[in-house]
């Protein structure tokens, strides 16, 4: 499916968004069939045994994760600090409504795909330690992230009766400007940052930004994004991007790509989204600049994909940014937000936001 069979236009978010109807308490399925359900927890540190217990199912195509810490610090979102796993499924199926693309391979009715994510969710959050005080969102919990996920705070808006057309109830009265590469929202810019050496929430540059952002009273989201892959596609797409390295040594590829697929595949994007005035644009620039040069990280701040990377940060907009080679991970730990980070000193020195 591409882009152009929406027709799109610059000025209609609501032709933009998947985002449907919540036609289950914790399910809200999206305009292109897909359907996602969120998980919200508290960061924790894993440790051992803990580090094991959370669900890995057997993902495949069709399924994605967005991983996303939202920061709040004026309290626009009910504190500081909310962790997010947001699971998303594309149904793959045909004439006769039998979905194929389930987790054990089974197929199911349609109808039924919805009950199924249900239960996933359930046992996904259960298998959570109790530390991280996980919890599967429903109803107005969702209407909440969503909003946020859009306005970093600058809107709030109740539950539809019904809870349907979310795509224009949750746009109305927001004043998104995409005539440009970055996407702008009533006088702020959302600045996108790309850091394609970090993976999680524990990184260097990610613990020294939110820590300086957070203090600063910026708000700001930090998104990872994988569509996800089975071994075997993913080794198909592994060797379909690398596949005319190293022609007459053979053995330099094996070397390169040792270590690549682990027991989580796929496309991964790392992302940190801020929302900044539009006449401090060029400032905060300026000091993410400063600061990841001192760590000695590649960045990128985004100009000519920053539309994109947004579009594919928000939950259900798995068509957008889909340019990263693809990835492994040995579970969901490596992705998830662990405790202790913020509070971690870092060796680099700058002055405040």
């Amino acid at each position: 499916m591409s882009w152009k069979e929406y027709h799109l236009t610059n000025k209609g978010i609501e032709d933009w968004l998947p985002w449907g109807a919540l036609t289950h308490e914790s399910v809200l399925h999206n305009k292109d069939d897909s359907m996602l359900g969120i998980i919200r927890y508290q960061r924790f540190c894993p440790r051992g045994e803990e580090a094991q217990r959370i669900a890995l199912p057997a993902f495949r195509q069709g399924w994605c994760l967005w991983i996303e810490e939202q920061y709040a610090p004026t309290g626009t979102a009910g504190d500081e600090e909310a962790c997010f796993l947001v699971l998303c499924w594309n149904p793959f199926y045909k004439r006769d409504a039998m979905v194929r693309n389930t987790m054990d391979g089974k197929p199911i009715p349609l109808d039924k795909a919805e009950e199924a994510l249900a239960a996933l969710l359930d046992s996904l959050a259960g298998s959570f330690p109790p530390s991280a005080r996980a919890s599967v969102l429903v109803y107005q919990e969702i209407i909440d992230y969503l909003t946020f996920s859009l306005t970093m705070g600058r809107k709030h808006a109740p539950m539809p009766d019904p809870p349907i057309d979310l795509d224009i109830q949750l746009t109305d009265g927001i004043d998104l400007d995409f005539s440009a590469n970055h996407v702008r929202l009533a006088g702020e810019t959302y600045l996108v940052l790309t850091l394609p050496a970090e993976i999680g929430s524990s990184g260097e540059a990610v613990r020294h930004l939110r820590t300086a952002f957070a203090d600063a009273g910026i708000p700001f989201r930090h998104v990872q994004r994988l569509l996800l892959y089975d071994a075997k596609s993913a080794k198909k797409e592994l060797q379909g991007y690398m596949g005319k390295w190293c022609p007459s040594r053979r053995y330099i590829k094996d070397m390169l790509q040792e270590g690549l697929l682990q027991s989580v595949n796929g496309l991964y994007n790392h992302q940190m989204i801020f929302l900044v005035p539009e006449d401090e644009r060029g400032r905060v620039e300026a000091y993410l600049t400063q600061a990841i040069e001192a760590m000695r990280l590649p960045y990128i701040i985004e100009d000519f994909n920053a539309k994109d990377l947004w579009w594919g940060s928000l939950p259900g907009l798995f068509r957008a940014a889909l340019f990263p080679p693809i990835c492994g991970f040995s579970g969901l730990c490596d992705l998830l937000a662990q405790s202790g980070g913020r509070e971690e000193e870092t060796d680099v020195q700058t002055e405040p936001v």
